[in-house]
C-alpha cells in the first residue's frame, strides 16, 4: 500500500466538488490523484483543488492513473460501465446511489464486486447525518419496541412546477429511475436500515411535470411524484412518498425529510433537512405510559466538535461517507452500506416501478 491511499474520481457535477471532494482530502491518508469529467473544462476545477491528473475517457484514467480506488458520482445510467471497469481492474469502488439503472446491474455489479475480493461502498448520504445516527440508536435502545408502522416523505422543489421544464438527466426516463429512484434510493435505505429487509412492494408512480430533452423537444419524463407501501419481512409495514415539483419554502410544517416510527412501546417523530440554512433537526418521541411527547435532542458527541450548522461537515470530520470507504481499504474492514444495500434498494426501486406498469404488488 502507499504512503497515501491514490482515489480516482469519475464525475465533476455540483455534489461532487461540494461533498464527495472536501471529504476524500479531509483524510490525512488519501490523495485524489485523477478526475475524469465529461470535458476538460468541468473536471480541470475539481483536480486543481489536489493538483489531480484530468481525464475524459473513464477507462484511460483506470488504465494510466495508477490508483488503488475509484469514486463514481456519474448519472445513474453510467455507474453500471465505469464499476465494472474499475472492478475488472482490481480497485476498490465507492458509488453513487442509486448503485445502478437496473436490479440486474447492481447485481451484476454486487456479484463482480465480491469476485474481485475489494472494498465496495454505496453513498446513502443519511447513514451519515448525526441526525439519523441518532434516530437509528434510539430505534436499536428499543424507544418505539417492535416496529409496527412508518411513514416517510420527501418532497423537494427541485424540479419546479412549472409547465415544461428544460432538460435535466434524473429526469430523463431513458437515463434515470426519476423521484422513485434519485429520491426513493435514499428514503428506502433509512427505511431497511430502521426496520430491516422489505419483502414486498406495492406504488403509484406519477409525473407531473414535462420536461424538454437536450435538443430542446419534448421527452419521456421520468416520474417527479412516488406513493410506495413496503411490507417488512418483521411484521411492519410503512409507507412512502417522494417528489420533486414541490413547492416549499421556510415556514412550512412538514418541508425536508419526515418521519413517524411506531411500534408497541412508543412512536417518533422526526424531521430533517439538511439543505436549509440553517439545517432543520427535530426529533420528539413518546414512550408507552407517558402524558405527553419529549424533544430528543441529538448528543454532542455525535458533531465531534464541528458546527451544528454546518450538517455536512461532519463527513470531514468522522469516519463515516467517504472517510469510512478509505479507513475500510487501509484498515481491511467491512463496509456499510455496501453494494449488498444499494442492490437492495435497486430491488425496491425496480419492484415499486414494476408495480406501478402492472398495478400489482411485487416482491423486490
Amino acid at each position: 500500500m502507499p504512503e497515501k491511499l491514490r482515489l480516482g474520481l469519475v464525475g465533476s457535477g455540483g455534489w461532487a466538488g461540494d461533498f464527495l471532494v472536501p471529504a476524500i482530502l479531509s483524510h490525512e491518508s488519501a490523495a485524489l490523484t485523477a478526475v475524469c469529467g465529461r470535458t476538460r473544462e468541468r473536471a480541470v476545477p475539481l483536480a486543481a483543488k489536489s493538483g489531480a491528473a484530468v481525464y475524459t475517457d473513464y477507462q484511460d484514467m483506470i488504465d494510466d492513473a495508477g490508483l488503488d480506488a475509484v469514486v463514481v458520482a456519474t448519472p445513474e445510467d453510467l455507474h453500471h460501465p465505469v464499476v465494472m471497469a474499475a472492478l475488472a481492474a482490481g480497485l476498490h469502488v465507492l458509488c453513487e446511489k442509486p448503485l445502478a439503472y437496473t436490479a440486474e446491474q447492481s447485481g451484476e455489479m454486487l456479484a463482480a464486486a465480491h469476485r474481485a475480493g475489494v472494498k465496495h461502498m454505496v453513498q446513502f448520504t443519511n447513514r451519515g447525518l448525526p441526525h439519523y445516527r441518532y434516530v437509528k440508536q434510539l430505534l436499536d435502545d428499543g424507544y418505539i419496541g417492535r416496529p409496527y408502522h412508518a411513514s416517510f416523505t420527501w418532497a423537494t422543489g427541485w424540479g419546479p412546477a412549472a409547465e415544461v421544464n428544460p432538460y435535466n438527466w434524473p429526469c430523463d426516463a431513458r437515463r434515470s429511475t426519476g423521484a422513485v429512484g434519485e429520491l426513493g434510493a435514499h428514503i428506502f435505505d433509512l427505511a431497511r436500515w430502521y426496520f430491516g429487509e422489505v419483502v414486498c412492494v406495492s406504488a403509484s408512480l406519477k409525473t407531473f411535470v414535462p420536461h424538454d430533452g437536450p435538443d430542446g423537444q419534448p421527452m419521456e419524463t421520468a416520474n417527479d411524484s412516488a406513493c410506495v407501501l413496503l411490507d417488512f419481512a418483521s411484521g411492519a409495514h410503512a409507507t412512502v412518498h417522494v417528489g420533486s415539483p414541490s413547492i416549499i419554502g421556510p415556514g412550512l410544517r412538514q418541508s425536508g425529510q419526515v418521519a413517524v416510527l411506531s411500534g408497541s412501546e412508543g412512536t417518533l417523530e422526526t424531521r430533517g433537512d439538511p439543505w436549509t440554512d440553517p439545517p432543520v433537526s427535530e426529533i420528539v418521541g413518546i414512550r408507552r405510559g407517558a402524558t405527553a411527547a419529549e424533544i430528543l435532542t441529538i448528543p454532542t458527541a455525535s458533531y465531534a466538535g464541528t458546527d451544528p450548522n454546518d450538517v455536512f461537515a461532519v463527513f470531514r470530520r468522522q469516519s463515516i461517507g467517504p472517510r469510512l470507504f478509505i479507513d475500510a481499504i487501509l484498515q481491511d474492514r467491512s463496509i456499510t452500506p455496501s453494494f449488498f444495500d444499494g442492490h437492495q434498494v435497486q430491488r425496491i426501486v425496480e419492484a415499486a416501478m414494476t408495480s406501478q406498469r402492472t398495478g400489482e404488488a411485487q416482491a423486490p
